[in-house]
């Protein structure tokens, strides 16, 4: 699950005024924690300046300027105070060599010199025009004082349609539920309007708010912003009523089943790596899988677990606290409603092995429930080779082909 590891975020503009003759290309790779995060450094120049674009392609566009620049001869310092953020690089030649801290990270850095610039590629990210109908959508969870804004894409013949609702992981995340550049949200909401029916993906609560601790929230406070979208929904004309239906990844299917089993009004569920056992057991497993050959590592996760302490005042805990406690199964079991279950093989944050045998046995009475695994799916479902997160940003697939046509499938059999 997204919540359960760090990034640092770097996207960064630097203006200088050192010359140079050509436009030249850089790209390093950054080790942070478990990921390699690509970064580009462009050196443009004219007559009288010198320009320095960085950027991290992976996480997006966006750039910021230094607040403060020292050079001297040969070396650059950069400071970032809105980031707390210094970057220090050395001239040699065919790369440039240096530092990055930012809040306590620290890291060697060196940027290669490339033949033209670098950029990531996805290619499934669908590109305008789009030949259906998108409608910018708000609504109101009656508990939470924020104003959620959605995107809600459906078929152009006049009609009512399915729709189907989609539920993030943990993490703050925008409608598309996107990382390293990718927005599987989209690409499912495309993929599925195309086949007939109706998708509305929606930003989580307090996204891009610079005070998150005002919209913290814990796992079910996040099932009443779903079903707060589902009550929107069903007031509008181009959508069938009885035929809303939730579709939630990582926590999101956890949190399908809590709404499900609770409102009969929810007319079916695709859990996507949705969890089968609780909270606690999924970080112990989580871990484990992810530091299996760094012993060392694994043991200070495990030694954290198990003395964790707990602040529900801290946006984090208070989140975390709810989530180790609560267990997948009492929902599970009381789902009725047609299911289906999505899992990869090749996932380490909520692993087939661990959670897909109690998935079978709580949903055994459930004779509307279909479970399909992956062998070479991830658990952004991405076909891999390594069974690991190191690859989600270098993967251009955003999701397989196979899971998205599963997901029609499973939805026009639904009567």
């Amino acid at each position: 699950m997204k919540h359960l590891f760090s990034l640092i975020i770097i996207f960064i503009s630097i203006n200088l005024t050192k010359a140079q003759s050509d436009t030249l290309y850089y790209k390093a790779d950054l080790k942070v924690q478990m990921q390699d995060l690509p970064l580009t450094l462009t050196i443009f120049s004219d007559k009288d300046s010198t320009f320095y674009l960085f950027s991290s392609p992976s996480q997006g566009d966006m750039q910021y300027k230094p607040s403060k620049v020292k050079m001297i001869e040969d070396s650059l310092s950069l400071g970032f105070r809105s980031l707390s953020m210094v970057l220090h690089l050395k001239d040699e030649g065919d790369k440039l060599k240096g530092t990055f801290s930012q809040r306590g990270f620290f890291s060697d850095i060196v940027f290669y010199k490339q033949e033209q610039s670098y950029a990531v590629r996805r290619p499934q990210t669908p590109k305008a025009p789009f030949d259906y109908n998108i409608q910018e959508l708000t609504f109101h969870n009656p508990q939470c004082e924020y104003t959620f804004h959605g995107t809600l894409t459906y078929p152009k013949e006049n009609k009512q349609y399915p729709c189907l609702v989609l539920i993030s992981g943990s993490g703050n995340q925008n409608r598309d539920s996107e990382v390293f550049s990718h927005k599987p949200f989209l690409v499912i909401a495309d993929y599925l309007t195309k086949e007939g029916f109706a998708v509305f993906r929606y930003d989580d609560r307090g996204f891009g708010s610079t005070n998150q601790d005002d919209y913290k929230g814990n796992t079910f406070d996040f099932a009443q912003d779903a079903y707060a979208a589902v009550e929107m929904l069903k007031t509008l004309p181009q959508i069938d009523s009885t035929k809303i239906g939730l579709c939630g990844h990582s926590e999101g299917g956890l949190i399908a089943p809590i709404l499900a089993s609770q409102h009969k009004d929810i007319a079916f569920v695709v859990l996507m790596a949705g969890p089968a056992i609780d909270g606690m057991q999924i970080l112990v497993t989580q871990n484990k899988a992810i530091f299996k050959d760094d012993t060392v590592t694994l043991k200070k996760q495990m030694d954290y677990l198990s003395n964790m302490s707990l602040d529900t005042n801290n946006i984090t805990d208070y989140w975390l606290y709810h989530f180790i406690n609560t267990n997948p199964k009492e929902y599970l079991t009381k789902l009725t409603c047609p299911t289906l279950v999505l899992q990869g093989e090749r996932d380490v944050q909520v692993t087939a092995k661990d959670n897909m045998p109690l998935m079978r046995e709580y949903l055994l009475n459930n004779k509307q429930a279909i479970i399909k695994t992956y062998p070479n799916l991830n658990h952004l479902f991405q076909e891999c080779e390594e069974n690991d997160m190191l690859n989600y940003g270098h993967i251009e697939q955003t999701i397989s082909p196979k899971v998205l046509q599963d997901i029609a499938d499973f939805l026009k059999g639904i009567k």
